[in-house]
């Protein structure tokens, strides 16, 4: 019965993985990093002592990246694990049935095969450190800064102000999921402005994590949270190592059980009506 509600309880874990995470938590993409690196110039860009892109992230983020492949590299961990815990929803529904049926030569099949899955998974939280996260990081830095110059675009304009550096951003329509895409009127653009941090090329000694949203990142620091280098492995010691790997010990132990139980009790040791209506039939002789 354990093994049963476990891994009845392990498939609605999975369902929330596969389906309702992706559903909502999607990716920002990095439309908005193409934009900012079309509709501003270098100058722009390389701005002064102070406020810099360049000096902000370390260097000109536009110069010879591919943002495509900036994107496939930060979405590369979330398909891998994606994948992962397809296959070990799949392996579980069989399991169930294998459950219901008390087959033992099914079980003693897939248990070994969930056994594998850990061991898989534990490659994600590798990759997401060492590949995903940074590529994931230089996104968001680039979607913050085309924020920031679409900011000084419309704070330039209220002003009747033309700057060659950012007015590039005017022709290029992106649909960005930063909150300045609800702001419309001229008393929002006025309060926005006063926000310097925020508009224009940044300072990078100006701490830019408590915007909301930003889980402690800052696009001037190459390097993650600490805590966001962190959670990967917690999160797979948790529900890899420890919860999927518990399980998969009940349903080990379930074999062992239903092994050692008499045949009638399974599926397999299940005899023929024909086997069974002559053995009664010479008890009754």
């Amino acid at each position: 019965m354990g093994a049963m509600i476990g891994t009845g309880l392990y498939i609605l874990l999975e369902i929330v993985f596969t389906i309702i995470f992706p559903l909502i938590w999607q990716p920002r993409g990095v439309k908005e990093s193409k934009a900012f690196c079309k509709g501003t110039t270098v100058e722009y860009r390389k701005g002064n002592d102070v406020n810099s892109f360049d000096k902000c992230y370390g260097s000109d983020i536009c110069s010879g990246t591919d943002w495509d492949e900036v994107e496939a590299t930060a979405n590369a961990a979330g398909m891998y694990s994606w994948a992962l815990n397809i296959v070990t929803l799949l392996l579980l529904i069989v399991t169930m049935v294998l459950i219901v049926k008390k087959h033992i030569k099914g079980l003693n099949i897939i248990w070994k095969l969930l056994a594998v899955m850990p061991l898989l998974f534990f490659l994600d939280p590798i990759l997401q450190v060492a590949a995903s996260n940074p590529a994931g990081l230089k996104r968001y830095s680039g979607n913050e800064f085309y924020v920031m110059a679409a900011k000084d675009l419309l704070c330039d304009l209220k002003d009747g102000k033309v700057n060659a550096g950012n007015i590039g951003l005017a022709a290029i329509k992106v649909d960005t999921e930063d909150p300045i895409k609800d702001i419309k009127t001229e008393a929002q653009i006025i309060k926005m402005c006063k926000e310097v941090k925020w508009v224009g090329p940044p300072d990078k000694e100006d701490d830019l994590t408590d915007k909301q949203g930003s889980w402690g990142r800052d696009p001037c620091v190459g390097d993650m949270p600490a805590m966001m280098s962190v959670m990967p492995f917690i999160w797979y010691f948790v529900f890899y190592l420890g919860l999927l790997s518990y399980l998969i010990f009940n349903i080990w132990s379930l074999k062992e059980e239903l092994a050692g139980a008499p045949a009638a009790d399974t599926e397999m040791g299940k005899k023929p009506a024909v086997a069974v209506a002559t053995a009664t039939a010479t008890a009754a002789a």
